[in-house]
């Protein structure tokens, strides 16, 4: 039976720098330090607890202990976040499907908004849009134009 305690991927004796980390709060963009066997952490400016979103639990995706070492909240968790990320996929995927092939440059955008999105509950960071007012308009327009129409449909 394997615990944390015996976990190779939880020993520090194994860690390197980037294991300790900073990242935004996905409520109120504050900063969050996290260590990475760190679950959740509040974040010290709203107070809101914040899931590791580094945290790697890719073991238990196999490990037979993996709700014995997680415990069953963190588990749960884990398996419900597991579920919203295969679903933002998915809709990444049906947005995607909608783009003209003549707007490579619209998709590539779409991609680079779902990675560096830091909220899971949302598919695309929308205000990060806003960057492209006055430095490319034209593309500004055809992706909230592509997202709009997507946005309709889903609902």
């Amino acid at each position: 039976m394997s615990t944390s305690l015996n976990c190779p991927g939880q020993s520090t004796l194994f860690w390197r720098p980037e294991d300790i980390y900073e990242t935004p709060c996905p409520h109120c963009g504050g900063s969050i330090e996290f260590f990475k066997t760190d679950v959740k952490r509040p974040c010290p400016q709203c107070g809101r607890k914040v899931l590791n979103p580094r945290m790697d639990f890719s073991c238990a995706e196999w490990c037979d202990a993996a709700e014995e070492c997680l415990g069953p909240t963190v588990y749960r968790e884990w398996m419900e976040r597991q579920e919203l990320e295969k679903r933002r996929r998915e809709d990444l995927e049906r947005l995607l499907n909608t783009v003209d092939p003549d707007d490579p440059e619209v998709k590539a955008l779409f991609e680079r908004l779902f990675e560096e999105n830091t909220n899971p509950e949302q598919l695309l960071d929308v205000r990060q849009l806003r960057l492209l007012k006055g430095e490319n308009d034209l593309l500004l327009e055809k992706t909230v134009r592509y997202y709009g129409e997507f946005m309709k449909r889903e609902t």
